[in-house]
């Protein structure tokens, strides 16, 4: 007796666990809010990221290992060029706000440079600041925002895929009031600026506009065209374990304008303050 009134109790105790466990489906709501909060939680980061971003019309190739600290920001990169790995290094707080860069090649000597000027902004949509998920956080938050309660107009669920040997959701944002806009320019505001405060690509209003040569070629009063979100049309994978979007692919109105693969993702790993210096073994400075 005693014998099955134990395998009935397990059987209740089990029965729940059981039914908790199955994956329930996430609505377009529930998948936008856990991606963003997975988001927002990382608070450091290892991956290689290969990516694809349309700079003068050609889709111009990527690949950095990288690791980062979110908060202070840390970052260590190591860029694939030919012959040898180039390195990048930014601590905030040191070296005045510059970039300690090892360029593999001529002039073969450590070089300072500032992490928004031309040298570092050459073929790249983004500055070093926007690595890992924090940006894509925000452009994400800023178009749930902006669609308020017709979420299930612009977010579609495609199922689950696998994608890199990882499981992941498919899913698509997709802005079908994509368009630009007039903007009148501020006074002290740079492209970089307007960017970040509308959150869409300051490479796609450089692309836009012209009579726009660079980044800091603006001056207040002067009339630019902006786009209304950051991208026509977004499709992310978005890892089960993680849930971040490992692989990201972007389409504005003239078609692909940028894809990224995050690699070899480490969550939230413990990096040593020293991992971030430049004597450390195995860096080339």
């Amino acid at each position: 007796m005693k014998k099955i009134f134990s395998i009935i109790l397990i059987s209740i105790l089990i029965a729940p666990l059981a039914s908790f466990s199955q994956t329930e489906p996430k609505s377009k709501d529930e998948m936008i809010k856990e991606l963003i909060q997975s988001m927002d939680n990382v608070k450091s980061l290892k991956f290689r990221l290969k990516k694809q971003e349309r700079i003068d019309g050609k889709m111009a190739p990527g690949d950095q290992q990288v690791k980062m600290n979110v908060n202070p920001f840390k970052v260590y990169i190591k860029v694939a060029v030919p012959d040898k790995d180039a390195e990048v290094l930014y601590v905030s707080g040191e070296r005045n706000g510059k970039t300690l860069v090892n360029p593999a090649k001529f002039p073969y000597v450590n070089l300072n440079l500032d992490p928004y000027g031309d040298i570092l902004r050459k073929d790249q949509h983004h500055t070093i600041f926007e690595l890992g998920f924090k940006y894509m956080s925000g452009i994400v938050k800023d178009a749930y925002k902006r669609f308020g309660n017709k979420v299930d107009e612009f977010v579609i669920l495609e199922g689950e895929v696998t994608w890199n040997g990882r499981k992941c959701y498919k899913t698509t944002i997709d802005n079908k009031d994509f368009a630009y806009v007039d903007y009148t320019v501020k006074s002290g505001e740079d492209v970089l600026d307007i960017a970040k405060k509308h959150f869409v690509s300051e490479y796609m209003i450089l692309e836009t506009n012209k009579a726009v040569d660079d980044y800091d070629d603006v001056k207040a009063g002067q009339k630019i065209k902006i786009p209304n979100t950051y991208c026509r049309k977004i499709t992310f994978y978005i890892d089960k374990e993680y849930m971040l979007p490992i692989y990201q692919k972007l389409w504005d109105d003239k078609g692909l304008f940028a894809e990224y693969e995050y690699h070899n993702v480490v969550l939230n790993p413990n990096i040593s303050d020293t991992e971030f210096t430049s004597d450390f073994k195995g860096y080339g400075f």
